[in-house]
């Protein structure tokens, strides 16, 4: 094909994109590159074909999927890494597809593909870990590091095997721990193990080769209920457990499994579940639940019946209580109580709590006056057997979660009230039924707006930062929610505001409430419709630079060069600096929700295979214990935009250390909302965005080249940081100094 006919057939593909026919683009983008000469390696990266492409494919897979096209989506972008087959932002494209329709692994090789290219490629190394995250739950690694859970799981097996019960179905079976326990205990004459997850059989399958036991056990891809075997087993072992007992359906799992798989005179593994309820009292708890901030209800004028609560339908959330009171935020109202006792081992109780015609009625009982009760925490004792019991009370070091039923109001209690409460499981649904929730207006609104509305420092640098500026035509407020752009409206400082739709029954009250025309609201539903302005329209532009998990808002960073073309010369952007901060940590915790850190378990090589799921960026972080290594200090300056920069620096650790105890680099952010306001820092106990930390590996303080590497508890008295910005992402590396 000549130059000439390349331009026109390149011309008929920009024509089709004009016209959003994303099929026949692609069919004649396809044909440009399937008549034109190969080009020479070096010049790939330079095609501007290439880029052509990718838009092509990306808005052709678009509408494919909006026409609910699923697996042609995947057949197109195939097509397209036929022709650029290691185009990094397709495969990262494909990755993310991928992901989104529960095709993990295949999404993690993609991002895998990407940085094997690029390590800088930060865009995918987020959607990695993310990725990670979901094939094995960060909880698995807390579950395995948990040695008094392992060992009473140990007991329990052994007895009974030895007493007899020597034919086992492992339900759920997970990296295949239990069945190990199972295999090498004397007496044994058969196993078997399930689950449903192909990455967790995959990793059991791995783990029971490398002990030598794949002959000994059949392991099955398969939820039990599904399972057609044919045979029936003595003892079955499960922990098919989340922290409110019922929720993974041990219920309805243990009746089909009496049923079906075992034998009459069979035994199961936990044997008993009894639940314990109390009430509580929690800012921390409060705030993703209810609106708390004072200062924001003033402003707006609500009225004291607005109750702004959490919306979505989840009966429970899962708390680590334990980690809560250590930052005392955490208080019991009540006294605590059993609500609930059912036994594994008994058909009869297993089908009264899963059809509902058995609940727990309880009565609590308030300890003290002047307290508020903002919800009711449960936990459970799990009964193995007659011998071995394990607890998942707040005040043990438990690998559970406890399980939160919020109120949707803080209630004051007076000493030696009662309060009624019934407790049930109906179809695996723990629930708790009362008559304390508010029965006044409410209005939904999501549980990370909730946080953000309720940070009260953050609010008033804020409003404090945007509150001199008057006389504005245009403002652009893209926080999680706009309430710096509504007051600016409502006092008469700006005729027209931008902002987005996610909050848009909130924004309509609150507008509606302060006489703020909704024709002066502009409810845009992505940041790209703000290109459709002209430039240098905006007088003001308020970023959301942090989201609640930790990380910073990589699509506002991107797109913050593009948005600041609609900013008029003299208009302000909000906030106007913005810093990482971080220190060196020891933190036991952390290290066992990141990785297997149990000898046991290193015994039987089940750290090996899950050491390719590790993550390294833990996000999210509450309180939790650890011992700062050295002086919280700055890190580097984030850049307000979508390049690759890199800040390298020496850090010098507050005492000569040993590496074994280096674990984690716990970081957050400082904001400057203006030049002259000192900065805010994102690691207050009410922040709305939580701290995060990057994992420092085992693998960080091997030796260069061929040297041997340090013995892990050489002392060290500095650390070598490098921080890397890109496409919005930041990630940290630490190595020795010299390294």
């Amino acid at each position: 094909m000549s130059s000439d006919e390349e331009i026109g057939e390149l011309k008929v593909v920009y024509d089709f994109i004009a016209q959003a026919k994303f099929k026949k683009a692609f069919v004649s983008a396809t044909k440009v590159l399937d008549q034109r000469s190969p080009l020479p390696p070096d010049a790939a990266e330079e095609d501007p074909l290439r880029e052509l492409l990718l838009f092509v494919v990306t808005k052709y897979a678009d509408q494919l999927e909006q026409e609910g096209k699923i697996e042609q989506v995947f057949e197109i972008i195939e097509q397209g890494l036929e022709y650029f087959p290691e185009h990094p932002e397709l495969l990262n494209e494909t990755g993310v597809r991928l992901q989104r329709y529960g095709r993990s692994l295949e999404a993690s090789i993609c991002f895998e593909r990407v940085l094997l290219q690029d390590s800088r490629y930060l865009k995918a190394y987020q959607n990695l870990q993310n990725t990670k995250c979901e094939l094995v739950e960060r909880w698995h690694f807390r579950m395995l590091n948990d040695v008094v859970r392992n060992a009473a799981f140990r007991a329990a097996i052994e007895n009974q095997i030895a007493a007899g019960y020597n034919e086992v179905l492992d339900i759920g079976t997970g990296t295949g721990l239990l069945s190990m326990y199972a295999l090498r205990c004397e007496g044994i004459r058969k196993a078997a193990a399930c689950d449903g997850s192909d990455i967790m059989v995959q990793i059991a399958r791995d783990v029971f080769g490398a002990n030598g036991l794949s002959d000994r056990i059949c392991l099955f891809q398969s939820y039990s209920q599904d399972l057609k075997i044919g045979e029936r087993f003595s003892l079955i072992v499960t922990e098919t457990l989340d922290s409110g007992a019922f929720g993974e359906g041990i219920l309805e799992t243990l009746i089909h499994a009496k049923k079906h798989l075992l034998l009459p005179e069979g035994k199961i593994i936990p044997a008993k579940v009894t639940l314990h309820v109390s009430g509580y009292q929690s800012r921390a708890l409060t705030a993703s639940n209810i609106l708390i901030n004072e200062a924001f209800s003033e402003d707006f004028s609500l009225p004291s019946n607005c109750l702004l609560s959490k919306e979505g339908t989840k009966c429970y959330d899962a708390e680590d209580i334990g980690r809560i009171q250590a930052n005392d935020d955490f208080e019991f109202v009540t006294d605590t109580v059993v609500a609930i006792d059912v036994d594994f081992n008994d058909m009869d109780s297993l089908v009264r709590y899963q059809d509902g015609t058995e609940v727990g009625e309880v009565e609590l009982t308030c300890l003290d006056d002047g307290l508020l009760l903002d919800g009711f925490v449960v936990w459970f004792d799990l009964q193995l057997d007659e011998n071995s019991t394990i607890s998942t009370d707040p005040t043990t070091n438990t690998c559970w979660n406890q399980a939160i039923f919020r109120l949707n109001q803080r209630l004051p209690v007076a000493k030696d009230q009662r309060l009624k409460l019934t407790m049930s499981c109906k179809d695996g649904a723990l629930s708790i039924a009362h008559n304390l929730n508010s029965v006044d207006n409410q209005i939904s609104v999501d549980e990370h707006v909730l946080e953000f509305l309720n940070d009260i420092e953050y609010y008033s640098s804020l409003t404090e930062a945007t509150d001199a500026l008057d006389d504005m035509e245009k403002i652009l407020d893209l926080s999680l929610f706009p309430y710096a752009g509504l007051k600016l409206l409502k006092e008469g400082k700006a005729r027209m505001l931008f902002c987005l739709d996610q909050t848009e029954d909130l924004i309509e009250f609150i507008a509606n409430q302060n006489d703020i025309s909704m024709g002066s609201i502009m409810l845009v539903s992505s940041v790209q419709e703000i290109f459709l302005l002209n430039d240098y329209t905006l007088d003001l532009i308020i970023l959301q630079p942090v989201d609640v998990f930790g990380q910073i808002n990589s699509e506002h960073f991107c797109l913050y060069q593009s948005l600041l073309a609609k900013l008029k010369p003299i208009g302000t952007v909000v906030p106007a600096v913005l810093e990482l901060h971080g220190s060196v940590i020891e933190s036991d915790w952390i290290v066992k929700c990141s990785r297997v850190e149990n000898p046991e378990l290193e015994q039987f090589q089940i750290d090996k295979y899950l050491a390719s799921l590790e993550t390294e960026n833990h996000l999210d972080l509450g309180p939790f214990s650890y011992s700062n290594l050295s002086e919280p200090t700055k890190l580097a300056d984030v850049q307000f935009d979508g390049k690759l920069h890199e800040t390298e620096l020496e850090l010098t650790l507050a005492e000569s250390t040993e590496t074994s105890r280096l674990h984690a680099v716990l970081y957050h952010y400082r904001i400057g909302f203006t030049p002259e306001r000192p900065l805010l820092a994102t690691d207050r106990p009410q922040s709305f965005a939580k701290r995060s930390a990057f994992i420092i590996p085992k693998s960080t303080f091997q030796g260069v080249n061929s040297e041997e590497p340090p013995a892990p508890t050489d002392p060290i008295e500095q650390l070598y940081i490098s921080v890397l910005q890109n496409h919005g992402v930041i990630k940290c590396d630490i190595s020795l100094v010299g390294q």
